[in-house]
């Protein structure tokens, strides 16, 4: 899936920006100390793993943002696109990237604090046990059999459903 507008704009700027000097100067978007008329070939630098770094933190900051707002946000799609590589050394995902959110199936805390949206509404199917916070829910994932999905308000759900665990992990 296609990042966002947003998203590829941010991770644009973030591939874009020269961040080996991040650590002793404060300069514009799009900074480049090949071009840019304060750079001394003396300043300090930083190495191509602490660069790595810096533009993976950069990365997390507003990948939190984008996911918090984007239901269809793909933080690997991103970190990608700011011109971070997510490849594990066997060639699949790494997980470093997913985990380094604020997150939880599909869930992501308010930006700026360590808090999720209240819930107000779960999902369940006919042939499930649980109601779930939403289809996320790795549970929920694994047990879903292509049945329509039903929708009840938090405080409305038919006694015939339990709470999933991710209930009570997404209101803590």
């Amino acid at each position: 899936m296609a990042l966002s507008k947003l998203a590829q704009q941010f991770a644009d700027e973030i591939s874009l920006q020269d961040w080996s000097d991040a650590h002793i100067r404060i300069d514009r978007a799009g900074h480049d100390r090949k071009t840019d008329t304060k750079s001394s070939p003396n300043d300090p630098i930083l190495n191509a793993d602490e660069v790595r770094r810096v533009k993976i933190n950069v990365m997390w900051v507003t990948a939190q943002v984008l996911g918090y707002n984007d239901p269809n946000f793909d933080v690997y799609e991103f970190a990608e696109a700011c011109g971070i590589n997510t490849q594990n050394s066997r060639g699949g995902r790494d997980g470093t990237y997913r985990a380094g959110l604020r997150s939880m199936d599909g869930l992501y805390q308010q930006p700026g604090t360590f808090k999720y949206d209240p819930l107000t509404e779960v999902v369940t199917t006919d042939t499930s046990d649980a109601y779930h916070a939403n289809i996320n829910c790795s549970l929920f994932q694994r047990g879903y059999q292509n049945m329509p999905i039903r929708k009840f308000p938090l405080g409305g759900v038919p006694g015939k459903w339990k709470p999933c665990q991710c209930i009570s992990l997404s209101q803590g």
